[in-house]
């Protein structure tokens, strides 16, 4: 019984129900490609140039439902209906007296093949040599004519799908990346180039489901949830260091400088009267301004113009994140892989309790293995 579950159950759908937006985006994307494409119909239909043809609605499933398989693409699309077509009515011209079913067999199986020779493997394709061959008497006579319909026909559904795509913001077609720049964002965080996300595509089978940016950016996130779901329960507060070098904002400049020199620090949080964090004062900041000050001095000295006395509050930045002391460090690792940060203030409501630095969280990491 279990067994007889298991089989049917592979048998049941398998992917996830769509959001009303992605319906929405995909149903109608579809409809307005074909409506497009009816429209150069209706205006050749005077000559008899264009004429709409079944597959043409498959290869919209593709390009509005799934614009970043690789079936999809504007190659594939295009040249998978084109060379199908034009297949078939070779293998027609060849063969006339074959008996069926082998023009049938022959016409799906030599486009799969020629598609896949030529990288334009497009499931409609299979259709669209079906087809020619079930309405031979008609569409045979046709000949060039129809290897021009089926193209431009095609085209027009790609070129539809790349503006709807771009209108709706989403990437169509897949961008592709030359060998020399091979290497995604994704697939850098995981030390992946693209031929090695590639060869795992290769590996099992999924050439034609996913791209090599997929794929990166799959496991990226997969890394990433992994890693935050291990770290759910280490908070901020439970890594970070808790002794603190601060400066106030009335310190001065000089004083402060004094302080960098005597630590190894590259930053400096400001802290009020209560102990709230205010900003950060950068050592390079600090520089910069001795650099000026130590430029002009010689004219100071020459004019005899004392310079008024700086204080800290002159050169602090506001601090670009912060966090509490109770926020899951899972949810910190992202921000510190995005953000060029020295460390992150830790707080304890509106006070400055402890500092996260990124030798904090190696130690941390290297605690849970």
């Amino acid at each position: 019984m279990q067994s007889l579950t298991r089989i049917l159950g592979s048998w049941g759908p398998l992917a996830q129900r769509p959001s009303g937006s992605e319906l929405l985006h995909s149903s109608l994307g579809a409809a307005l490609g074909l409506a497009l494409s009816g429209l150069l119909v209706w205006i050749g239909a005077a000559g008899g140039l264009l004429f709409l043809f079944a597959p043409l609605g498959a290869s919209a499933v593709l390009v509005f439902a799934v614009p970043n398989s690789p079936l999809a693409q504007p190659w594939p699309a295009i040249m998978g209906n084109t060379l199908s077509a034009l297949w078939a009515l070779l293998l027609l011209g060849a063969l006339p007296a074959l008996p069926s079913p082998w023009p049938e067999a022959f016409a799906v199986g030599g486009a799969i093949a020629v598609m896949l020779l030529c990288r334009a493997l497009h499931p409609p394709g299979g259709a669209m040599a079906l087809l020619v061959v079930l309405r031979a008497p008609t569409l045979v006579p046709l000949g060039w004519h129809l290897v021009a319909t089926v193209f431009l026909l095609t085209l027009a559904l790609v070129l539809a799908g790349l503006a709807y795509h771009r209108a709706t913001r989403r990437t169509y077609p897949l961008r592709h990346t030359p060998p020399a720049q091979a290497r995604t964002p994704a697939a850098g965080r995981l030390a992946l180039s693209n031929d090695d996300l590639t060869a795992l595509l290769t590996r099992f089978d999924q050439s034609y489901n996913l791209s090599p940016d997929d794929l990166g950016a799959l496991l990226a996130a997969a890394e990433e949830q992994a890693i935050q779901r291990r770290f759910a329960a280490v908070t901020c507060g439970e890594v970070m260091s808790a002794k603190l070098l601060t400066v106030a904002p009335t310190d001065s400049l000089e004083t402060v400088a004094d302080l960098f020199h005597r630590h190894l620090v590259k930053s400096l949080p400001v802290v009020g009267p209560q102990g709230e964090l205010l900003g950060l004062l950068l050592r390079s900041d600090l520089f910069d301004w001795l650099w000026e000050g130590h430029r002009r001095s010689r004219w100071r000295q020459l004019l005899r113009v004392r310079p008024p006395a700086a204080t800290v509050d002159r050169l602090m930045r506001a601090p670009e994140i912060r966090v509490q002391e109770a926020t899951p460090l899972g949810e910190l690792l992202g921000t510190l892989a995005q953000h060029r940060v020295q460390f992150i203030p830790v707080l304890r409501g509106t006070q400055l309790a402890g500092l996260i630095t990124r030798t904090d969280v190696i130690r941390a990491l290297l605690a849970l293995r």
